[in-house]
């Protein structure tokens, strides 16, 4: 069935025409997975926010007053708390897998949660999509050799055994490297603020919740 809406997705494409496609139209925001229904063992919520949730499931709403906010091109996992606290995260369509793996896990947890999506976006061909987009690839950086470090103004003779592609990789590679300790910084002091009961979610559920998943 996966294969024959990536090759219909393939047919598509091969006769697209941007000229005369006009602007994209991603369709209208509907529920992709739903198990609202789902109630976790020790469960705190209202009795009110639990009827309301039963409800929007009944009818397959996501809301009932205010319109989804969720931009073309994204997916949104929500779930709730046992006190009946939101929590929600958006991820790119290229993680579509990852975000229905999050998705039955906080369905076994008994969160409560759905997947909102664009209806011509759908990427899940179990319910009539078709396969998640690629990843975005990395822009290729060009390779600029030069007969001689010394020569070229990029270093002394000992610098001659490589290349200026090299060196300025080992610059991009030590800001990576910066940016991704900051952020570990940055995650820890944020798991440290929600076990002191600030935020959605405490230091455990969170990485229960988020165990193996990228943000």
């Amino acid at each position: 069935m996966a294969k024959a809406y990536v090759s219909n997705a393939i047919t598509a494409l091969s006769s697209f025409d941007p000229r005369t496609a006009g602007a994209h139209d991603p369709g209208q925001i509907i529920i992709l997975f739903d198990d609202r229904h789902i109630k976790p063992a020790e469960n705190t919520m209202s009795r009110y926010q639990s009827y309301y949730l039963d409800g929007l499931t009944r009818m397959r709403w996501a809301t009932y007053w205010e319109k989804p906010n969720l931009d073309p091109g994204n997916l949104e996992v929500v779930w709730y708390m046992p006190d009946g606290a939101r929590g929600a995260r958006t991820y790119p369509l290229h993680k579509a897998e990852a975000v229905k793996e999050m998705f039955d896990f906080l369905s076994t947890q008994g969160l409560r949660p759905m997947i909102l999506g664009w209806s011509a976006e759908n990427p899940y061909p179990m319910i009539g999509g078709v396969e998640p987009p690629p990843p975005p690839k990395k822009p290729k950086m060009r390779v600029v050799t030069s007969a001689s470090g010394t020569v070229s103004g990029h270093g002394s003779a000992k610098d001659n055994a490589s290349t200026p592609h090299d060196r300025v990789m080992k610059i991009i590679d030590a800001e990576e490297a910066r940016i991704a300790k900051a952020q570990a910084e940055n995650d820890e002091l944020l798991r440290k603020a929600e076990g002191l009961g600030y935020g959605e979610m405490n230091a455990r559920e969170e990485k229960q919740a988020l165990l193996g998943f990228g943000v």
